[in-house]
């Protein structure tokens, strides 16, 4: 099994943060289907980016660690949103880990897509922490799978839909101000 998994990560294509995969998720379980067990396959189809179900992966395993990470990051994210819209007042204790200060500094930017790239970079950076140590392993593999999503979530994104969705958006809030204002 270790030659498999050596095999299947040497011949995979580099992921570079911020550009469009070289492959998508279908290829990438293909190439593995065809010299790991179906097990295994099924396993890797498994992995989300939003935190799930994570009890087929164990405790100690990397995929654990990453809904768990991810998990405590979107809740740091729901904590700052709610102070900001008076939903919720500040703690008297501040937490001021180096994820909180990024998480500032992401929110303090204006544009929503460029907070989402900040994100993810923050999201692939806690990957590399993660991909220490794990060298031709599952976790190995499971760590790439992860990083393409991330990677795969941003092919088709356009400025130019935005603008229109947005667009379509702010017409809709407008017909609703005007029926209640009648």
């Amino acid at each position: 099994m270790t030659l498999s998994y050596y095999y299947i990560l040497s011949s995979m294509p580099m992921l570079k943060r911020g550009e469009l995969p070289p492959l998508n998720s279908e290829t990438f379980l293909g190439s593995c289907a065809q010299v790991l067990p179906e097990k295994t396959v099924a396993r890797l189809s498994e992995i989300k980016l939003v935190p799930g179900d994570d009890k087929a992966f164990g405790h100690f395993s990397a995929v654990h660690k990453w809904y768990e990470w991810e998990t405590a990051t979107r809740t740091r994210l729901a904590k700052f949103r709610a102070v900001h819209l008076n939903r919720e007042g500040r703690n008297h204790e501040t937490n001021h880990s180096e994820v909180d200060k990024h998480i500032e500094d992401i929110m303090s930017v204006a544009n929503p897509v460029e907070r989402e790239r900040m994100l993810d970079t923050l999201r692939w950076k806690f990957l590399d922490e993660l991909e220490f140590g794990q060298n031709f392993n599952f976790d190995a593999l499971c760590i790439y799978r992860i990083r393409l999503m991330l990677l795969e979530k941003w092919v088709g994104k356009e400025q130019q839909k935005g603008y229109e969705n947005l667009d379509a958006i702010i017409n809709n809030l407008e017909k609703y101000e005007v029926s209640i204002s009648r």
